[in-house]
């Protein structure tokens, strides 16, 4: 983080550095500019006075015009037509003559062009720049001869030293707003990193498994939001990690419940076969009571890898669902009636009871819900004594057909109704087994109707029986 605060702190620097070279680029230009044109616009006036001077005197000399250049604080020079010197204030009459033409310079071009001009230009024989401005004249026609021109220049030295100063000052000025700027940088780049570091050191921490740390937020910008983000992942991480250890303890009691409820019909059929083989077999009447057993325990397996399927394809989402339209009073029927031979039995009575005289169109999967109805039916017969009954009902409840499944069985007790749909769970584990229970059919009818987009109801009373419901979208 260290880094990144040198970082912020040079690009402020560097950025005000660059403003401020520009800035005082732009001012220096625009000092200079405002000082020549002011000094323009004064000579120019100052050479119209001088003019008005000249003018009505017919008899001008060379001494008025150096008076006239002591009054005006200025070199004059009067330039003809062509290019020639008539009068120069600081040049005696007898070596004007001798003067180079002046025609060719660049404020009398400019004047030549615009009725005006400025140049400057350094004196090589005093060594200071000179600021020269000409302006084109109506001829004089006088002891003067034919003036063309007036140029007036003025060195330099008081206006550079004006501007100096100016720079200077700017210069000082910059100075105390870099230092200024590094100063609020500084606080600025540690405001700014300061809760990076927090949040670097306690990404860290969390690295190293530490998830109760918790980076605490002050403020609801993007370092804050960052911060919210990073306490949120950990407590989803946390919570995704307790389910995780959670989901392996399942796994783990599923593998062993899967065990136990594997090696009982195995071992039963080993020890079955193995009194066989030791010679019962002999035996018509031992023989085939074993076998018979063994055929049983054999189906008891069937249908216990046949569930462990069922759940396993329906929790991983390998099986799909075909929702189609179908008719429920035919559905009921033809569960009842694959089911009527298994409650004859036991003298159990496994009838129908419709809420309508006509039949309801209902949407699902149709195999699904035979297989949920059957596991909740054949739950039903497994727990309900012999000449108790069972009522399949439907009841026509606005977008919903309910379907209950109600028995006279031996009922369940509060405290397991909330676990009864967990994989291998049971309430009496013994009666289960004898009953030829593998554990997995309420739990498989949970997730049927689940995929269902509905929920199973249970209602039940010890000793006076249960009601199973579950909702079918018409």
């Amino acid at each position: 983080m260290k880094h990144i605060r040198t970082k912020l702190n040079a690009t402020y620097i560097g950025l005000t550095v660059l403003v401020l070279l520009v800035a005082g680029f732009i001012i220096d230009i625009e000092i200079d500019a405002y000082f020549h044109s002011r000094l323009a616009d004064d000579l120019e006036h100052r050479a119209d006075l001088i003019l008005d001077a000249i003018k009505p005197d017919s008899g001008n000399s060379d001494e008025r015009i150096k008076m006239l250049a002591r009054s005006a604080g200025a070199r004059i020079t009067l330039v003809a037509e062509d290019g020639r010197v008539v009068l120069d204030s600081e040049v005696p009459v007898e070596k004007i003559p001798a003067l180079e033409n002046h025609l060719n310079r660049p404020e009398i071009q400019k004047a030549l062009r615009a009725g005006s001009g400025t140049d400057i230009r350094r004196s090589v024989t005093v060594g200071v720049d000179y600021f020269y401005m000409a302006k084109r004249i109506e001829y004089l026609e006088n002891a003067l001869h034919a003036i063309a021109f007036i140029r007036l220049s003025v060195p330099l030295t008081e206006v550079q030293a004006v501007s100096h100063g100016i720079r200077l000052n700017i210069m000082f000025a910059g100075i105390f707003v870099l230092i200024l700027v590094v100063i609020v940088s500084s606080f600025v780049s540690h405001r700014i990193t300061g809760p990076l570091v927090h949040i670097a050191e306690a990404a860290g921490a969390i690295r190293h498994g530490d998830l109760d740390t918790r980076i605490t937020i002050n403020s609801t910008d993007e370092i804050g939001q960052v911060a919210h983000a990073v306490n949120e992942m950990v407590d989803r991480l946390k919570t995704d990690i307790g389910r995780l250890r959670k989901l392996e303890q399942v796994r783990s009691q599923f593998l062993g419940n899967v065990s136990h409820e594997l090696r009982t019909p195995i071992f039963a059929l080993q020890g079955f076969l193995e009194t066989l083989l030791d010679g019962a077999i002999d035996d018509p009447n031992v023989s085939r009571d074993f076998l018979e057993k063994a055929y049983s325990n054999a189906m008891r397996l069937n249908t216990l890898l046949n569930d462990l399927i069922d759940i396993s394809r329906i929790e991983s989402g390998e099986m799909k669902m075909s929702f189609r339209y179908f008719d429920v009073r035919e559905f009921v029927d033809s569960v009842i009636a694959d089911l009527q031979s298994v409650a004859s039995s036991k003298a159990i009575t496994l009838k129908a009871e419709y809420g309508t005289e006509t039949s309801l169109q209902v949407m699902g999967d149709r195999d699904r819900l035979v297989q949920a109805l059957t596991n909740l039916i054949d739950n039903a017969i497994k727990y309900t004594q012999n000449g108790g009954t069972i009522t399949v009902q439907t009841r026509d409840e606005g977008e919903n057909v309910w379907i209950d499944v109600a028995d006279t069985g031996i009922g369940i007790l509060p405290e397991h109704l909330s676990r009864i749909f967990e994989r291998f769970y049971r309430v009496d584990k013994e009666r289960s087994r004898e009953a030829g229970g593998t554990g997995l059919g309420l739990a498989i009818v949970k997730h049927i109707i689940e995929a269902h987009g509905s929920k199973v109801e249970v209602r039940s009373e010890a000793g006076k029986g249960s009601v199973f419901s579950f909702p079918v979208k018409k």
